[in-house]
């Protein structure tokens, strides 16, 4: 298969910074958002508003119509919310792709909730013609950082381990490693579940219980995650790869992480609504945690650590009930 064009739907940070990783590679890439106003920014001044020092590359056609983004394309990435991905795929590809066959890239990181299926299951499922030809795209990956030119490894993942290697080879390049891997359900829930455990890490640093509560704090979420990930057919060992225990440190431990920035606003006391106004951009655990929890109870299993931030999250409930799940049971209650 050979892979000339390229389209990205999302000009988001991550998106773009994919996008110009591409570009410079040699590919031609189409690069598709949906906001008007970013887009408008992006055309006009050649450079993204919230990157520094990025100059959009020549051989990026922006665009906000999705059969222009897709004419004659050869592989397909999502940087989108994973909440509109579904109604994407439905609505707006589907009757575009007329049934061909194009590999998917999917580096949005959630699960949906009810049907509890990862991004890439649910783009097969409203795409049949695309079975095992979704890749989940995850691991340690601050867009910033690789606009910087930080050396980055990210996990692909898929069920056609070929396919896999092919494409890991399109989207490998200085800044850029990517490790291949067939536990494609795995990475995917290790990808969703960390948000949610960086929400949890930003809400002891709101409260101010420092690093050593944080340390504690990721040991047993990990433990939790590697729980949901085996009940859900994902591989043991991916708790402890990349898309796992990688990204978990990453996200939860650094300051421009959104999740552990939002979990940040709600333990310094914000409402939910209020800690996502001052984030600002979308903080994909948010999305995620009533998934996990929900998985976590059909399957019985012992998450004290991810069903308190779902407490937080979902119910409202004070940002010490985090602690006490921890065992620290006087915490919030003098």
């Amino acid at each position: 298969m050979q892979i000339n064009k390229i389209t990205v739907f999302g000009a988001g940070i991550w998106g773009s910074v994919i996008a110009q990783h591409l570009a410079q590679k040699g590919y031609a890439v189409s690069l598709w958002e949906y906001n008007e106003q970013l887009l408008n920014v992006l055309k006009t001044m050649g450079r993204h508003p919230n990157i520094p020092n990025f100059k959009i590359h020549d051989n990026i056609r922006l665009t906000g119509n999705v059969a222009e983004a897709v004419d004659n394309t050869d592989l397909i990435i999502f940087v989108i919310s994973s909440k509109a991905i579904r109604t994407f795929c439905r609505e707006q590809l589907k009757p575009l792709l007329h049934g061909k066959v194009v590999p998917v890239v999917s580096a949005s990181k959630g699960i949906e909730d009810k049907t509890f299926k990862t991004i890439c299951e649910l783009v097969e499922e409203e795409l049949p013609e695309l079975q095992d030809k979704v890749l989940a795209f995850s691991g340690p990956s601050f867009a910033l950082e690789v606009a910087q030119g930080v050396p980055t490894k990210i996990m692909l993942a898929g069920k056609d381990l070929q396919l896999v290697q092919q494409i890991a080879e399109v989207m490998s390049g200085d800044p850029i490693l990517v490790v291949p891997s067939q536990d494609r359900r795995g990475v995917e829930y290790g990808g969703g579940i960390k948000n949610v455990l960086a929400i949890g890490c930003g809400v002891i640093d709101g409260i101010g219980d420092g690093a050593n509560a944080k340390a504690a704090l990721i040991t047993q979420a990990l433990q939790e995650m590697n729980q949901i990930i085996v009940s859900q057919g994902g591989a043991p060992d991916t708790v402890y790869s990349l898309a796992g225990f990688g990204d978990a440190i990453l996200t939860g431990m650094s300051a421009i992480s959104r999740n552990r920035r939002l979990g940040e606003k709600l333990g310094a006391g914000l409402s939910l609504e209020e800690a996502k106004k001052q984030v600002g951009t979308i903080a994909e655990g948010v999305n995620s945690v009533q998934s996990v929890y929900d998985i976590a109870r059909k399957n019985h299993l012992n998450t004290p650590i991810l069903d308190a931030v779902w407490q937080i999250i979902c119910q409202g409930k004070q940002p010490h009930v985090l602690l006490q799940a921890m065992g620290f049971v006087n915490r919030g209650n003098k």
